[in-house]
């Protein structure tokens, strides 16, 4: 039995890969993740019309929390339904946003799997990221030579967020909705503000650009906003 974690990428159809096209196209069982408070799934928003015809779509169902106790139940949950299904089908697809190695739900739900199958096969196909769909878009080039580019959490700590604009070329922020007023004043503290660019939902018909990235910090942003710092804008 195989379980396929498949990246979509940001939002735009268009930064499908063929690999992940070709996969969707012998998919039996697809499964997306879902908010406990709805049942809309922005990944199956970008495949939808390539999907094959009659193929199942099953939502699988996250909280939207932090407690631990919490999301290893859900984790649990979640992969006793993959189970059944990779045990009656043989394999299933679970599609991701952006790619899957990357703060994705993939990576908890296929672990929680194995616990289950030890023998399971598990496919990742990686997807363009939202990082990288927002350098294009914002016209950033994110390193250059002995140059660094880093990836982090906009949960990070102060200290850490400190560290990361001293050492690289650049860096994205990912996860900073809840933070956002605290993260901008930080970055102003720390002098970075007028190298920092702000994107939401990227790729999607929805984008939004700030031409400040103050705006974010006056109400709070949606949930798929990323911040860019540094690099070298064309």
């Amino acid at each position: 039995m195989r379980l396929y974690g498949v990246g979509v990428g940001p939002g735009d159809p268009e930064l499908l890969t063929l690999k992940a096209l070709r996969v969707l196209e012998k998919a039996v069982h697809i499964f997306v993740a879902s908010s406990s408070k709805n049942d809309y799934s922005l990944a199956l928003r970008v495949v939808e019309d390539y999907l094959p015809k009659g193929v199942p779509v099953e939502r699988l169902s996250f909280p939207m929390t932090r407690e631990r106790s919490c999301l290893e139940g859900a984790w649990r949950e979640n992969a006793r339904q993959v189970v059944k299904v990779l045990e009656e089908k043989g394999s299933a697809v679970f599609l991701t946003l952006g790619d899957p190695a990357l703060f994705s739900t993939f990576g908890p739900l296929a672990q929680a799997v194995r616990e289950i199958v030890p023998e399971v096969e598990i496919e990742m196909v990686p997807g363009i990221t939202a990082a990288q769909a927002a350098a294009a878009r914002l016209k950033v080039i994110l390193a250059e030579g002995e140059g660094a580019f880093l990836i982090a959490s906009g949960l990070a700590t102060e200290e850490t967020l400190r560290k990361l604009t001293q050492e690289v070329s650049s860096f994205a922020l990912y996860k900073i909705h809840r933070r956002a007023p605290e993260i901008v004043r930080l970055l102003q503290d720390l002098g970075c503000l007028s190298q920092t660019q702000a994107i939401s939902l990227c790729g999607f018909p929805e984008e939004k650009v700030y031409q400040d990235p103050r705006e974010i910090s006056r109400s709070r942003p949606p949930y798929f906003t990323l911040l860019l710092v540094g690099g070298k804008k064309l």
